[in-house]
């Protein structure tokens, strides 16, 4: 199990993307786009741990630790290729009950496994990415079951120089939607499958 210390993150979705796009590439330094479609695996009811097969390979589990103001404090659990460690797939079991996380060998059987225990939502991402100085944002631009939506992100361990960050850029207006909030939403994504 490989983990990153807990985080502050912030994600909106504005109606206005390009024009705070433009205000937030003017502020930092971007890298080369990236795209990549990731599996977000929804437990009904838990909105506070959110599964995903990164890349559709990695699975990640992030946990919601708080609030604080417009920030949500995450905890980033594991990160682990298949096949999973025990302790992975200890935490899995106790997210997902009625599965048999032993015959969870690859991504394939882990999507098998939680058909119908879980909201299966295939998200393609195009996105850049900044990193520097503690603070990680990204412009990206996601599609999911033929709706596509725009948003602002940032990550950063201190949630002081975050939400300075926020303010600066005038984003302290907006709401702050993660992806498991935004893939529930039936005005971003259409609300979960029937």
């Amino acid at each position: 199990m490989t983990a990153k210390p807990p985080r502050f993150e912030f994600r909106c979705w504005p109606n206005a993307f390009d024009t705070h796009a433009r205000r937030l590439e003017s502020r930092l330094a971007f890298g080369d786009t990236e795209a990549r479609t990731d599996i977000y695996l929804l437990a009904p009811g838990r909105t506070d741990l959110m599964p995903k097969l990164r890349g559709g390979t990695v699975l990640e589990l992030k946990a919601r630790l708080g609030v604080r103001g417009l920030l949500e404090r995450w905890h980033p659990v594991f990160s682990d290729p298949f096949p999973l460690a025990a302790p992975s797939l200890t935490l899995l079991a106790g997210l997902f009950p009625d599965i048999d996380t032993s015959a969870c060998a690859s991504p394939d059987s882990l999507r098998e496994a939680l058909a119908g225990a879980a909201d299966i939502r295939h998200v393609d991402k195009i996105r850049r990415k900044h990193m520097a100085n503690g603070l990680r944002a990204e412009i990206t631009r996601a599609e999911c079951d033929g709706r596509a939506h725009a948003s602002l992100a940032f990550e950063c361990e201190d949630a002081g120089q975050l939400d300075g960050e926020i303010h600066a850029l005038g984003l302290a207006g907006l709401a702050n939607c993660n992806y498991g909030a935004a893939l529930r939403d039936p005005i971003l994504f259409g609300g979960l499958p029937s």
